[in-house]
């Protein structure tokens, strides 16, 4: 049976040109790579955020736009908290519903649905009543992956607090996943990224995968808050044209480290 591939990028921070970023990052390289090797692999690209690298300014996403042109496949977007979401509507034709970019991709035997996590001003994320019975509505027997901004799960410490849906969203999350499972609803995985590590966790009985930024890797050192640099890399999830036999992997695209066997 044919499998459908797609791609997830997340947090690509790309800065305006001329712009600082992180001290040896190469965000723009990075997603350049990334978009192109998965252009070759995916039906699409899902993006979920933090595509520019600070406040969502003109010359931020003009930058963004010119490394968009790597892709050649359909690329949807999420925003994150470094993004402007109407801006975005209106630059990349995000759709939105009640202003926010909350959206449905149908692709053969899985539906993609994208929800705006994003509130003004504020770093972590939320999700109102209205995007909660919009969530609802989309889920059923057609497998569906959920895709935005903000992990619905705890990352771990008071410096990861703001990196999650505040409490009455993952509440209310909880609450819908819930009862679509028991009313026979199929969901592959929920997917984020916010938290610029590689995370795989369960959240009301379904898979949950917060993505590897492109831009750079966050962690704890010894308590102190610091940042690696980050690769070309994207998580690939595959499934059976039908929906069956999900597949999520990391893929980290160099070159270099590949030999020949034989």
């Amino acid at each position: 049976m044919p499998r459908v591939v797609i791609a997830h990028i997340t947090d690509t921070h790309i800065p305006g040109a001329g712009e600082a970023t992180h001290a040896d990052a190469a965000p723009t390289h990075n997603l350049h790579r990334a978009l192109q090797h998965a252009s070759r692999r995916s039906a699409g690209i899902l993006i979920t955020g933090d595509c520019a690298a600070k406040a969502g300014t003109d010359t931020e996403y003009t930058a963004f736009a010119e490394v968009l042109q790597s892709a050649s496949v359909p690329v949807w977007l999420a925003p994150g908290n470094h993004d402007d979401p109407a801006k975005m509507q209106r630059l990349f034709n995000v759709p939105s519903r009640e202003s926010r970019c909350d959206y449905v991709v149908e692709l053969p035997g899985t539906r993609l649905v994208v929800l705006d996590s994003t509130r003004a001003g504020r770093e972590d994320g939320a999700l109102d009543v209205s995007q909660l019975k919009w969530l609802d509505a989309q889920l059923g027997t057609t497998p569906a992956i959920v895709a935005m901004h903000h992990p619905c799960i705890a990352l771990g410490g008071k410096a990861f607090e703001t990196i999650r849906l505040d409490d009455a969203s993952i509440v209310g999350l909880r609450e819908v996943i819930a009862t679509a499972l028991q009313g026979g609803a199929r969901i592959h995985a929920m997917v984020s990224g916010h938290a610029h590590m590689t995370c795989f966790a369960e959240f009301a009985g379904v898979k949950v995968i917060v993505a590897p930024s492109s831009a750079y890797e966050f962690g704890l050192v010894d308590g102190v808050f610091c940042y690696q640099l980050g690769e070309p890399q994207y998580m690939e999830y595959s499934w059976g044209s039908d929906g069956s036999d999900f597949l999520a992997r990391v893929v980290t695209v160099d070159d270099s480290l590949w030999r020949t066997m034989y």
